[in-house]
Parts: structure tokens; C-alpha cells; sequence
């Protein structure tokens, strides 16, 4: 171990690696650390302004405790550090410093020898068991930076001092001065603030500037008699920059003198504190409310002035009671307001304002009872009240019950039933009940005296008469079986309720009431369900716009045509379909007239110069989704649910569906078309076979040829371009125009089904889809395929030859 004193003024020492051991001699110290180069220097150490100091020199390794050293580094009392192998420690030993090298980091430890000829250095002390090492020059860092090695040592006296400081202020204040940027902070409302701090920075002010380092800070204003107020600002280079900071003003206190009286006190609506006593109020004006029980609510508007000031109000409440005296006789009546006791006759009692309902209640007396209005603060006086004798107590009853009871022509209840009648006096009490002989009595009694009255009634019976057909059927009277229908009844004069059943047959029902010295008949006759729904469903019905409807036998057939029928398309699969559903359809296609009144404006055009505007047209160039609406349109003005609803934008058939009107399914439309009584079913409009006879329907006849290039050139139907409806003979169904004069929309979606399908009951077609079927034939078919009743076509938009007519379930 060796220990070295470190003395000022320092020369050039340094730690020098070379071999080992420590050396001392030539132009400094040099401490030999094994592993590096000999005429290394390691590191730097000495003194600067009496402080130790260690550097590095070249990177060579020198670690400050565990951390590697980089940079000069300042050394305390006792603290260690290492270069290479070799450990040394600093200490304070009075005014001195020494080095002590705790480890040379070899075995071979002796004592450095002097180099020959040259004596200690300058500055150097021998001591025994010490040797002086002298520390490297060392100019004082400035703050923040470490010693380096060319810095150099000076040893500064209090006047230099002094300048020195003065200098590095007065170079700060012109740097803040040059980066500094001058900021206006202004206060709402317009008030000197007590003080404005820029939080987290240096802030001069000048008058009423700011001189602020750019840089984002919290502005902190405060102002006596507001609320500090702190905001996010950002000062920027740019110079005049100008902060607005609004305060709000403290609280006011309000003193309220309620004169001993305590009370809730409110303030816009909101419970803020009792009185008497201090509230805290928000500064400006405030509608200010004052409860106290018993009392009538005092209700002021005042303007707090806030800035922690107090203010007072002295209020006076005004009592929300009055003294009542009561008085009777005799005395000692219980008094009772609203029910609720509140003392005994005589008695001068505090009675809360408004409308109440007083009671006298004496025990040996009949209760005295009353309505007065109590004013607050104006007394006022019940009685002196004469209490009547108690009354009696009448039960009346009968036989049977719920007679009606009335006494003096009052009306006091139903059997049984108890009344409280006034004593000593006559009561005239009468019972009646529909039905019954009425009962008068006359009745006096005692106080407090209880009596019953018990009465049989009379019946007064009328005669009732029941028949009809059939024979057999059961009589029920109130739900009472009465034996064979057909017989004489004796009833009570009251409604009674008359039925007739059978199994299997619909229940006659009827409310009849008897009458003494009248007989009565009721009559019945019993349906079967079938013959009920026959009644409930008429042949034919007629629309509110006019159409006249009839109603579709039920029955089987087959749609579609056989594959070798000459003309047959593919889509003209054949299958089995049953109409079930009672369907009524419309004898014609709907009109220009007709529609028009759903849609004025609609006009169909003219086609090649011939109008089809005419009022008896069939109407025509419109949407199937046109046709829908239409249909709801009739349904609403008849009274009929909506057959289609609104699907994503479109009209759609409800499901279930309705019996609102909409178009014909194509299984409806096709079995009216081709129905032919029984036997075989048609194939055209006219029946089974060609050629076409005169006047089957309005078909692209001769007189069409100006109009289009295909015609039927042996035929004549009278009309160039489309007839009005019911122009020609109906089907053997009653139905116009199915084949001829405009095709017609269907309500299905336009598929092709597949061949020989399953029986289909009552089809209405596909949930979805892109274009919908169009049946029949028009003026302007030329084609004796397409005059074929199985022909099938589809679209979804207007057509000149393209019409509707109505269907609807009649249940």
C-alpha cells in the first residue's frame, strides 16, 4: 500500500502505466499499472480549487466505483476508484489530500525506488511512509462539465471572484433578454391581477409585460376577491403576444335573520343551507325561497356581490296557521281536523290554513261535521254547535238480494245493507229490484236503537214463447238448461239470456226481458257452419270505387299445358292446383275513371295517334308496383287491411296474407280464364279449338295492320286499338276481357315451376323476386300461341297494353 500527499500548484502528473512498482521521479508521479503499455498515461489526477479530480486519458479503463468513467469526474472523501487492476482511494486528512493505492493489482508489491541522480519534484513531500504525488494541471470545468487534462488550476481571490460572478449574471440577463419574447396577459373583467406567474419558468415583468422564454407553461393569475384561475398557454417567438384570462368572482356569504324562526333555505330551487344562519352564494342575482314549517313560504330575489363580501337579510315569516275557537253543547266534543285530533270543546287551537274538514265527536252524541276555510293570522269561531242525539241503525235485507235501497227518496244503498237513520222521526223507506214488486216501509226509531228489516220479494213474471227448428235442440236460460227448446217460460221481469244448441249446428243466442200481462216469442233457427259461412260470404260484393267482385267456386284443376300442345313455351309447366280460400275477383279490369280517382294525373297516352285516355278504357302504362298501391288505396277505402306492406322501398303481399284487395294470383287468374262448367277446361278465350269466332275478344284484328306489321288477318273485332271494358261476352263464369282488349298483372313472382309438382293449395308464388307474371292477351297479340290461356309473359315495368283487375279473400 502507498500513500501519496496531492498538493497545489500541480504541474503535469499523471498516472502512468507502465511496469510495476509504483514510481515516483522525472516530471511527476506516475502510478504503474500492469497490463498496459509502459509510458502510458492512464489518467489525470490533482487538485483544482483544493477539490480532488480523476480523468481519463484515451479511454483507457478507469472505473468511478462499478461504473466506467468517461469524462472528468470530481472525488470525495473516501471514495475509490480503479485503473485497470490497481485500486486507490481518496482522503481529506486536514487541509491536505492524499492518495492511497490499496491494490497494484500484482504480487510482487515493493517499494517504488527514486529515479538516480533526480531529486523529489517540485511540490512533493517525503513522509514516512508516504510519498507526494503532485497532480496534473486542472482548469475548473465550467458548471455541468468534468475537469480535462489542458485545464489549468487558478486560484481565485474574492475581488476576482466577484467580477467573475458579475460577468456570467450579465451574460445571462443578455441572453434571457435576446431570447426572451414580451408578453401582454390580460384580465376579464378588465382588473389588475395581484399576481401572474408563468409556472416552470422565468418571468420578468415590465409594466404591464411579461418577458417569458418560449416554451409551453400553466399561467397562474390571481386577484383578491376572485378564484385563481390557471390555463395551458404556449409562448412563441413572435413578439406582442397576448393571453386572456378570465376570473371569476369568490362566493358571497348571506347573513338570514328569520327572527328565531327556523326554516330551509333555497336558492333557484336548489336547498343551500338553514335560517337562521350564513349560506354561501354564488356572485349575481338568485331567487331565494324561505320554508319553514307552519309558515307561508317567503320568496325574494336578491343579487349576491360575491368576492367573499358578506351580506344580510333580515326576513319575517308570515304564520301559516290561524287560532280557531270551538265550542258545543254540550262541551267535551272531541275536535277533529282531517281526521285528526287535535283537542276537547272549548278549545282555542292553532289549525293550518286552507280548506279542513272539522268533526265534533261527543260519545253520548250524534258526530257534527264541517267544512271551513282557516286564513292565516285571522282567527275565527266554530259554534257554540248543538249536538243532535245519536242515531239509530236500520239493517235492511231481502230475498233475493241486491235490491235497491232509498230512504225519504234518497238513494242509500243495495241489500244487504246497514243505515244510520236520525231518531225520533219517521223514515219512509222503499226497495225495489228489476224484476220484483217494489216494498215501501215506514220506520221510526230510537237513539242509538238497532233494527233489522227482512222483505221477500215478489217476483212479476212475463211470458216467453221459444221455437223454431230443429225440435230437438236443448234451452238454456242464464245458463240453465230449461229441457226441449220449444216451450212457454214464465221469467222474471229482468234481461234474460236465451240460448238454443245442438251439436254440430251453430248456438242461437238472444236477450229477451218479460213483461207482466205481454207474452213474447223468440224464435230460432240452428245452421250448420257451412250454411253460416255461405250466408257470411255473398256471390257477388261491390267496391267503394266502384268494381263490381264475385266470388270463385272452390275447386281442383290443372295449370299450365301439356308439352305437346302446338305453341306451348317452356315456362308452361304443368301442375295440380286446389283453390281452397273463398276468393272474390273483379268481373273487369279496372279503368282509366277508376283509377283516376286513386291518382288524377295518370294518363295511359295514345298509340300511334289513338288515344287510350278514354274514361271506360281499361287503364293501362303503369308499374305492377302501381297497381299494388292502388289496391291498398281501395283497401283503405273500404275498410279492408293493407294486402301489401312496405318491403326495403317496395310494396310486397303480407303473410299472412290479408283480405285486403290486391291482384289475382296466377293460379286464381288462370282457373276463372279456363274454367268451363265441369268439362274440359279452355284453352282460348272463346273455348278448345280454332278458327276464331267473331267478337271473342279484342285482339290485333285487320284494322291493327297500320299499327303493327303482324295481324290476324281474318278477323274483325270492331275496335282499331283497345275497346272499353266488358265490350264482349263474359266467360262461363260471368268474367270479362280474360283473353283480349290488355294483358293483365298477376300477383306472383314470375318462376317456372317444375314439371308435375306436388298439389299446390291455394299458391300465391314466390316470396321474391326480379320481374312479376303478366297473363292473357291484348289488342295488339297477333299470335295464336300467345292468345293460348296457359301463355305466360313477365315484366315489371308499364306497358300501353298492359292493365289490372282486383281480387281478394272474402275471409
Amino acid at each position: 500500500m502507498r500513500t501519496y500527499v496531492l498538493r497545489e500548484p500541480l504541474g503535469s502528473r499523471t498516472l502512468d502505466a507502465a511496469d510495476f512498482p509504483l514510481t515516483v521521479g522525472g516530471p511527476g508521479a506516475a502510478v504503474l499499472v500492469p497490463g498496459l503499455p509502459a509510458g502510458t498515461v492512464a489518467a489525470l489526477v490533482g487538485l483544482a480549487d483544493g477539490e480532488p479530480f480523476v480523468q481519463p486519458h484515451d479511454g483507457a479503463d478507469v472505473r468511478l466505483g462499478r461504473d466506467p468513467l468517461t469524462e472528468s469526474a470530481w472525488l470525495h472523501d473516501g471514495e475509490r476508484f480503479a485503473i485497470a487492476q490497481a485500486r486507490f482511494r481518496v482522503d481529506a486528512a486536514g487541509d491536505e489530500w492524499t492518495l492511497t493505492v490499496e491494490h497494484e493489482g500484482g504480487a510482487n508489491e515493493t517499494e517504488p525506488p527514486l529515479y538516480e541522480g533526480t531529486a523529489l519534484a517540485d511540490g512533493i513531500d517525503d513522509v514516512p511512509g508516504r510519498l507526494a504525488l503532485q497532480a496534473a494541471a486542472f482548469d475548473a470545468p465550467t458548471a455541468g462539465a468534468a475537469p480535462t487534462a489542458a485545464s489549468r488550476v487558478r486560484r481565485w481571490t474574492p475581488a476576482k471572484l466577484a467580477i467573475g460572478a458579475a460577468a456570467v449574471v450579465l451574460v445571462a440577463v443578455l441572453g434571457f433578454l435576446f431570447a426572451a419574447s414580451a408578453v401582454v396577459v390580460k384580465v376579464q373583467p378588465d382588473l389588475d391581477p395581484d399576481a401572474v406567474d408563468f409556472v416552470g419558468g422565468l418571468d420578468v415583468g415590465v409594466g404591464g409585460w411579461h418577458l417569458v422564454l418560449p416554451g409551453a407553461y400553466d399561467l397562474r393569475v390571481e386577484k383578491r376577491g376572485y378564484v385563481a384561475a390557471t390555463q395551458r398557454v404556449k409562448v412563441g417567438g413572435d413578439a406582442n403576444q397576448r393571453f386572456v384570462v378570465a376570473l371569476a368572482k369568490l362566493p358571497g356569504r348571506l347573513s338570514i335573520d328569520t327572527g328565531g324562526v327556523n326554516a330551509t333555505v333555497l336558492a333557484d330551487g336548489r336547498e343551500v343551507g338553514q335560517a337562521p344562519g350564513v349560506v354561501e352564494l354564488a356572485a349575481g342575482p338568485h331567487a331565494l325561497a324561505i320554508d319553514a314549517p307552519r309558515h307561508a313560504r317567503l320568496e325574494r330575489k336578491i343579487e349576491i356581490e360575491g368576492l367573499g363580501r358578506e351580506q344580510s337579510l333580515q326576513v319575517t315569516l308570515v304564520p301559516g296557521y290561524a287560532a280557531v275557537t270551538f265550542e258545543s253543547k254540550p262541551a267535551g266534543a272531541q275536535v277533529l281536523v282531517d281526521g285528526r285530533p287535535i283537542g276537547t270543546t272549548p278549545a282555542t287551537l292553532d289549525v293550518d290554513a286552507g280548506r279542513r274538514a272539522i268533526a265534533l265527536a261527543h260519545p253520548e252524541f250524534r258526530t257534527w261535521e264541517q267544512t271551513i276555510t282557516v286564513v292565516s293570522g285571522q282567527p275565527q269561531t266554530v259554534g257554540p254547535v248543538e249536538l243532535g242525539l245519536p242515531d239509530a241503525r236500520l239493517l235492511v235485507r231481502t230475498q233475493p238480494t241486491a235490491a235497491d235501497v232509498s230512504v225519504g227518496g234518497a238513494y242509500r244503498g243495495r241489500t244487504p245493507v246497514t243505515l244510520a237513520l236520525a231518531p225520533n222521526a219517521d223514515h219512509e223507506v222503499v226497495v225495489t229490484r228489476a224484476g220484483y214488486a217494489p216494498v215501501t216501509r215506514s220506520i221510526r226509531l230510537e237513539p242509538k236503537q238497532e233494527q233489522t228489516l227482512a222483505l221477500d220479494l215478489a217476483a212479476q213474471l212475463g211470458e216467453i214463447e221459444v221455437r223454431g227448428e230443429p225440435r230437438d235442440a236443448e234451452l238454456f236460460v242464464n245458463g240453465a238448461s230449461k229441457g226441449a227448446a220449444n216451450q212457454k217460460l214464465s221469467l222474471p221481469s229482468v234481461p234474460q239470456q236465451i240460448e238454443v244448441r245442438k251439436a254440430g249446428l251453430e248456438t242461437f243466442r238472444a236477450t229477451v226481458t218479460p213483461r207482466p200481462g205481454l207474452p213474447q216469442a223468440v224464435a230460432y233457427d240452428l245452421k250448420s257452419a257451412a250454411q253460416i259461412k255461405a250466408a257470411r260470404t255473398p256471390p257477388t260484393i261491390r267496391t267503394a270505387g266502384g268494381q263490381s267482385m264475385k266470388l270463385l267456386p272452390p275447386g281442383t284443376f290443372t295449370m299450365g299445358s301439356p308439352r305437346r300442345e302446338p305453341g306451348r313455351r317452356s315456362n308452361e309447366t304443368q301442375r295440380q292446383v286446389q283453390l281452397q280460400r273463398p276468393v272474390y275477383l273483379a268481373l273487369r279490369a279496372v279503368t282509366n275513371a277508376e283509377y283516376r280517382q286513386f291518382k288524377a294525373e295518370h294518363l295511359v297516352g295514345a298509340f300511334r295517334q289513338e288515344t287510350l285516355d278514354l274514361d271506360t278504357y281499361p287503364v293501362a302504362n303503369l308499374s305492377w308496383q302501381d297497381a299494388a298501391a292502388y289496391c291498398n288505396w281501395l283497401s283503405q277505402k273500404d275498410g279492408l287491411p293493407a294486402a301489401y306492406v312496405d318491403r326495403g322501398g317496395k310494396l310486397a303481399l303480407a303473410s299472412p296474407a290479408t283480405t285486403g284487395y290486391r291482384l289475382p294470383t296466377e293460379a286464381e287468374w288462370e282457373y276463372a280464364a279456363r274454367w268451363n262448367g265441369g268439362s274440359n277446361d279452355r284453352k282460348y278465350p272463346w273455348g278448345a279449338s280454332l278458327p276464331i269466332p267473331p267478337k271473342a275478344g279484342n285482339f290485333a284484328d285487320a284494322k291493327a295492320v297500320y299499327l303493327q306489321g303482324s295481324v290476324l288477318a281474318d278477323y274483325d273485332d270492331g275496335f282499331r286499338v283497345v275497346a272499353p271494358v266488358g265490350s264482349f261476352a263474359p266467360n262461363a263464369l260471368g268474367f270479362f276481357d280474360l283473353g283480349g282488349n290488355v294483358l293483365e298483372w298477376a300477383n306472383d313472382f314470375y318462376s317456372v315451376y317444375p314439371e308435375n309438382s306436388s298439389l299446390a293449395v291455394d299458391p300465391t308464388g314466390p316470396t321474391d323476386g326480379q320481374a312479376y307474371a303478366i297473363r292473357g292477351s291484348s289488342w295488339l297479340t297477333a299470335s295464336i300461341s300467345e292468345l293460348r290461356l296457359a301463355w305466360r309473359d313477365y315484366g315489371s315495368t308499364g306497358r300501353p297494353n298492359l292493365g289490372f283487375r282486383i281480387a281478394r279473400y272474402a275471409e
